[in-house]
């Protein structure tokens, strides 16, 4: 019992019947409906394939993909974005946090503007130590 399966001619002629239903809708002024999802393409008796309907849910279905693609893209530059200014940020606000700490530390035991200033530069200068020791250590 072979139900499902079509010859070549049932389905030229299923095609047909298709294509002559379509150009009544068209003629009466209805919206075509687009040939069903499953269907293989119409073949002639010539053995020639029929050409395909355009098909508007096609249409607009790829529209909504190219859109849907174009939004995921922002969106992964988005994410990287933020972690890259998390990466960069971070330390940075931890630095300031400090170095503003460090100066108030300084002011509330007693020191002047000047010696505030003195207090940061050694830091400078300790931390500039640091790392020519670390990089020493590096080379080598």
């Amino acid at each position: 019992m072979d139900l499902f399966l079509e010859t070549p001619q049932q389905q030229a002629e299923r095609m047909l019947r298709q294509q002559q239903r379509l150009m009544e809708m068209q003629m009466q002024g209805a919206a075509a409906q687009p040939p069903a999802q499953n269907a293989t393409p119409a073949v002639s008796p010539a053995g020639e394939s029929a050409p395909e309907a355009y098909s508007v849910q096609q249409d607009s279905y790829a529209q909504e993909l190219a859109f849907d693609k174009r939004r995921a893209r922002r969106r992964r530059v988005g994410q990287r974005l933020r972690t890259l200014a998390m990466i960069v940020l971070i330390p940075l606000g931890l630095a300031a946090i400090f170095l503003v700490s460090y100066a108030l530390t300084c002011i509330l035991n007693g020191a002047s503007p000047g010696e505030v200033l003195q207090h940061l530069s050694a830091l400078g200068q300790r931390l500039g130590d640091v790392i020519t020791t670390i990089r020493a250590g590096w080379e080598s």
